[in-house]
């Protein structure tokens, strides 16, 4: 009898073993995260490698799962199909939508974004009523030039806006940041988008944005996630992500 007790226990600290390793081998060994340039202070990409706040942060989530980040330098253009098919695993500072959520997970929010309009000076002192968001609508529905992100998500107003006709006949959709502020600096184009904390360590680090004006009010306030791709990450890898990001919100 002291033998099969001792046999019990031996089986159970066995399967007790081997349930911690399922647990721990839940997410993949190496988690693929594509980039391509700086986006203050979420990502910055130097010569001596790549950091940010959410670089740092999906580090230290990673390092929880026993998990190694491993990045990509692609163009962003690629980053969400690629994702799709399972090409890469992750993508960062994004936004909530149903066609997104057909072919990844969201994490729970790790921060906020708020989405600001840039414009030119000369568009206020032409359109005065612009800096009201109301009237900004109109006008972009019937008049104003703008360049975005084409794979952004500007919230659901906007993205009806943009599926208009004329709109997309005026619309300069750019995936670089840094191209999009400079052609409403050179009057190519009445406004852009852009998230407001980037916008003013953008304004801070480049005093020829300062010229810019941002309009005073939030075209979207949105929670913002990890997407993970559902062709490589299974739902108890995300959940084991959801985890450790409530401990790095813990004091």
């Amino acid at each position: 009898m002291g033998s099969g007790r001792k046999w019990l226990l031996r089986c159970g600290l066995l399967l007790c073993c081997c349930g911690s390793s399922a647990l721990l081998a839940q997410c993949p060994a190496q988690i693929r995260l594509p980039y391509n340039s700086s986006w203050l202070p979420y990502i910055v990409v130097t010569d001596e490698g790549v950091t940010g706040t959410d670089i740092e942060l999906i580090r230290k989530v990673l390092k929880d799962l026993g998990s190694e980040l491993q990045l990509l330098s692609m163009p962003e253009s690629r980053a969400l199909n690629d994702l799709a098919s399972g090409k890469v695993d992750l993508l960062f500072g994004a936004s909530y939508t149903d066609e997104r959520a057909k072919f990844a997970w969201f994490s729970k929010p790790y921060r906020h974004e708020a989405n600001v309009v840039i414009v030119h000076p000369l568009v206020v002192q032409r359109y005065p009523e612009v800096t009201t968001k109301t009237a900004f609508f109109d006008l972009a529905r019937r008049k104003l030039i703008g360049t975005f992100n084409p794979k952004g998500f500007y919230g659901a107003e906007f993205e009806q806006l943009k599926l208009q006709q004329p709109v997309q006949q005026r619309s300069v959709p750019i995936f670089d940041a840094e191209q999009r502020m400079a052609l409403v600096l050179n009057q190519r184009a009445d406004f852009t988008l852009a998230d407001q904390v980037s916008v003013r360590l953008r304004f801070e680090e480049q005093p020829m944005y300062q010229q810019l004006v941002v309009l005073p009010f939030e075209l979207y306030r949105a929670d913002i996630h990890l997407m993970l791709s559902k062709k490589t990450v299974d739902a108890a890898c995300v959940e084991q992500i959801n985890q450790s990001l409530r401990n790095q919100r813990q004091p």
